[in-house]
């Protein structure tokens, strides 16, 4: 797993190959796909994790970090202690991140291969303002509150503008 040099914890999206796959699910060639190495797609990663920083900060403690759930194993009766990463912000940074790497990087792209990018930015960007405006909440995240004496729970952040 990458880290980001600015916040020293993975990156929301998690690994660089994860990227590069779906980027590989729009059908752009192998020539063009082997033009997205490692560091390519950290530039990006720390890009867009910074946005999302950014967007969440007056309302989560940032950085989002992963928290660890018991996930019971049902044939044995045992289980284990699992990382899991809150939220859909792993998903909501992976398309973002692949969104940008193809619309910045590749401009000959046809106008199906470019549409769909654009609709990955478009698409999270929406998410990351549904959890702002709280109809979703990034689970196991700590939230601010706007006055010091009250929880944030029983308070949560402004309002921002409608999502069109």
């Amino acid at each position: 797993m990458d880290l980001s040099p600015t916040t020293q914890s993975e990156y929301y999206s998690g690994d660089w190959q994860s990227i590069r796959n779906i980027c590989r699910v729009l059908k752009m060639g192998e020539g063009r796909l082997a033009k997205i190495t490692q560091e390519l797609v950290n530039f990006y990663q720390e890009m867009v994790d910074r946005e999302i920083d950014g967007e969440l900060t007056q309302y989560y403690y940032i950085p989002i970090r992963g928290y660890n759930v018991w996930m019971p194993d049902a044939n044995s009766g045992a289980g284990a202690t699992v990382k899991v990463f809150p939220g859909n912000i792993r998903t909501i940074a992976r398309y973002w991140t692949a969104g940008l790497l193809l619309t910045s990087e590749f401009q000959g792209l046809d106008p199906n291969t470019n549409e769909s990018a654009n609709n990955y930015i478009i698409d999270s960007k929406q998410k990351i303002f549904d959890i702002i405006k709280f109809s979703r909440r990034i689970p196991g995240a700590r939230w601010k509150s706007r006055q010091r004496p009250m929880p944030p729970t029983l308070d949560p952040g402004y309002l921002p503008e409608l999502n069109t």
